[in-house]
């Protein structure tokens, strides 16, 4: 890994400090969200404080990134991490083995992979080109997993560290008296590849980068007292991607996202009307997990290959119709009306998450 990788994370826990402590300057403390006031800074960290927070536990390189303030609570033990509490933090042994034991275990997948030939290459051969469209479709699943697998490696190695180091931990639950952790969760392997929506891999993928975007980015570009809608959400996506680099590939993925979420909105809405017993089935529920599975890969692509033409050429292998789907249902489905419904109960999480009116929110599907 070269030195972007603990530049981006830099740049995260850079920005989140300036904002931060922008905040506390604000005259009109009400114009505050809960979660801003909660992180505001009232005192500039001094260097050492920077310092150690930057390169807080040895994970610069990979994140993932957390407010400057829950660092501070748990170096000074307060929070969730009080001395002499009743109730102390618990043992992290065996969770922090089962997180170290899992991100071995993406390490060990992804070996076989590369070492059977699977690789971004295949995007260049002429096997990929001449199979059928099936064919070309579950590979681009494949690649797309032998990719990720790099970056479930990598994060839950650095989970493992802040397990054992306890700044994952996030207290007890008052309802059931049992200990949270997650604070420092990037991603949750079941939840990206049986995702039934858009809206959801963000719940699962680089989480913590996604409460960034949504807390720094998404909820400060919205007006106040308006409701955030798709040029937000446009925005936030080209936000990550100039963050992660000025690649063609980089923009196209991240422009692609956007066209997407938009996509799974429109879903959203018109599953309203659909009877309970549709919503419900099985198979239903199936055909939505292998198509949001296959369209993440498959706009993976331009991710991976970086380079402008290759990942239009990998684009144009599948004749763009992941796309020319999805464009004809974001117009189509501009004109149906949104049909009230209740929403279930969002947990404790803080991951990203894109509503049916194109709002971010807290914790599990909106």
């Amino acid at each position: 890994m070269d030195f972007t990788g603990g530049a981006m994370v830099a740049v995260l826990k850079l920005v989140s400090i300036c904002v931060c402590r922008q905040d506390s300057f604000r005259k009109n403390k009400e114009d505050l969200n809960a979660y801003q006031a909660a992180h505001q800074l009232v005192m500039t960290p001094t260097p050492l404080e920077f310092l150690s927070y930057l390169f807080g536990l040895g994970n610069l390189l990979a994140g993932p990134f957390f407010e400057f303030s829950e660092y501070k609570e748990f170096i000074e033990l307060k929070g969730p991490w009080p001395r002499g509490a009743s109730r102390p933090m618990p043992k992290a042994l065996g969770h922090g083995l089962l997180a170290l034991l899992e991100g071995l275990w993406h390490m060990g997948v992804y070996l076989a992979l590369t070492l059977s030939g699977w690789s971004m290459e295949h995007y260049h051969s002429v096997w990929y080109y001449s199979q059928p469209l099936a064919i070309k479709c579950a590979a681009i699943c494949v690649i797309g997993l032998v990719y990720q697998l790099r970056y479930y490696f990598s994060w839950k190695i650095t989970e493992a560290s802040y397990v054992f180091a306890g700044l994952d931990f996030m207290g007890y639950d008052p309802a059931t008296n049992k200990p949270q952790w997650g604070r420092c969760r990037n991603c949750n392997f079941l939840g990206v590849w049986l995702a039934d929506s858009a809206r959801n891999v963000p719940l699962n993928w680089n989480i913590c980068t996604g409460k960034f975007l949504r807390r720094y980015v998404y909820e400060r570009v919205t007006p106040r007292n308006r409701k955030p809608g798709f040029q937000s959400l446009l925005f936030t996506q080209l936000v990550s991607a100039v963050w992660h680099g000025l690649y063609a590939g980089y923009l196209m993925f991240f422009a692609g996202t956007a066209i997407w979420i938009y996509f799974s909105q429109i879903l959203y809405k018109t599953e309203a009307y659909l009877p309970a017993a549709i919503q419900k089935n099985l198979l239903y529920r199936a055909i939505k997990i292998i198509w949001t599975t296959f369209v993440l890969n498959y706009m993976a692509c331009a991710f991976q290959l970086l380079d402008y033409k290759a990942s239009m050429e990998a684009y144009a292998s599948v004749h763009y119709f992941p796309f020319i789907l999805m464009l004809v249902v974001n117009v189509l489905g501009s004109f149906i009306k949104p049909k009230r419904r209740s929403k279930p109960p969002t947990g404790p999480g803080e991951a990203i998450n894109v509503g049916a009116n194109g709002e971010f929110s807290i914790g599990g599907k909106t």
